[in-house]
């Protein structure tokens, strides 16, 4: 049987990431096929995980009917069996295509209702009934489609996303440390890591810590791990804040769970997420997690026992949780602890590619 994933780029996203951790280790089951409308960072990393990169040129956003024509051409000559589309522009297009070409489609969600408004919203009204199967990457994401009434979301399954267990041979690692990246030794390391982009909450992370005692801010070091738009912005902010000497922005990394797993805690500011990847890299590494109640954040962490949970857009709240961590080893290791069990009990992701493979084959007998 050969899948087609659908993708609008190949650099480095949670969703890529996903499909490379279903190539990889559900390669010896079915064929793989990656089409996107832009090459990036991911693609030798996923033909070396055994899937064939389809780059399918697109010219006009939004909706492009050109671009399905293509698809739907490309979808035959490559003798696709089932498509699997996963953000919204990809499931869009990936619906009409794999349609015209007379193929079953899955669509995986990666957010939260809520995240989606205007065309996006209606959009996934029109998908989520017509797709042969709808999967939330999180119960949460889930269930946010059914309490927004969406049409067909009863419908809809939850598949949790899931991470390669580093402690595995084949799992992915790395050899740079922090000294590397410019951090100095001694103290408090905390990370955070995820796209510079404003939902993430970086500014909000930023003014917590210009909240926190000097006596604990002297103690604490954060490493920005990611890229994005808005870089530049978030360097002033930090240099406005005076805190220059106690944040490293480490810029765009392929070796984040190896990086993570150095540091002493690791904070998500997020002001909207689906379920983020970095959050179970973190967990696996047995990390101390610092996050807020958005998304499906909570169905992988409880408050104070796999981690500290505060609410959203709260500087004051996530200062406080900051100067707990900061301040007691004995509870980051605790957390960290728990934070790791919760991992290999849900989301190795042994347990989402064989969810996935099992879906996969259900289309394979029809």
């Amino acid at each position: 049987m050969r899948v087609a994933h659908f993708v609008h780029g190949l650099g480095l996203g949670g969703a890529q990431k996903v499909i490379g951790t279903i190539v990889a280790e559900l390669r010896d089951r079915f064929d793989f096929s990656i089409f996107s409308s832009n090459d990036g960072v991911l693609a030798d990393e996923l033909r070396s995980a055994g899937a064939d990169i389809r780059i399918v040129e697109r010219a006009i956003p939004k909706l492009d009917p050109i671009w399905v024509a293509r698809l739907t051409r490309a979808l035959r000559e490559d003798g696709i069996d089932l498509v699997h589309a996963h953000l919204f522009g990809d499931s869009l297009h990936g619906y009409f295509a794999a349609r015209r070409a007379g193929l079953p489609i899955i669509m995986t969600l990666h957010n939260v209702a809520e995240r989606f408004s205007g065309i996006q919203a209606r959009g996934y009204r029109f998908l989520v009934p017509r797709c042969d199967r709808v999967v939330g990457c999180s119960e949460k994401v889930t269930q946010t489609f059914r309490q927004g009434g969406y049409p067909g979301s009863s419908e809809i399954i939850t598949i949790h996303n899931g991470i390669p267990d580093p402690t595995r041979a084949d799992a992915p690692s790395g050899t740079a440390t922090l000294a590397d990246l410019g951090v100095p030794t001694g103290g408090v390391v905390l990370a955070t890591a995820g796209r510079l982009t404003p939902e993430k909450g970086h500014r909000v992370l930023f003014e917590a810590l210009d909240l926190l005692p000097a006596s604990q801010r002297d103690q604490v070091r954060l490493v920005v791990l990611g890229s994005g738009p808005l870089l530049d912005e978030l360097r002033a902010d930090i240099a406005a804040r005076g805190l220059e000497d106690r944040v490293v922005f480490a810029g765009f990394r392929d070796d984040v769970p190896h990086l993570v797993a150095q540091v002493d805690a690791v904070v998500f500011s997020s002001l909207h997420e689906g379920l983020p990847l970095a959050l179970l890299e973190a967990m696996a590494a047995s990390r101390c997690v610092v996050a807020t109640r958005v998304g499906g954040i909570p169905s992988a962490i409880d408050d104070d026992v796999d981690g500290l949970l505060i609410d959203s857009d709260d500087a004051v709240g996530l200062a406080a949780a900051l100067g707990r961590v900061i301040e007691d080893g004995a509870l980051r290791a605790r957390l960290g602890a728990a934070a790791r069990g919760r991992f290999e009990r849900t989301f190795d992701s042994a347990s989402m590619t064989e969810a996935y493979g099992r879906l996969y084959e259900d289309f394979a007998s029809r």
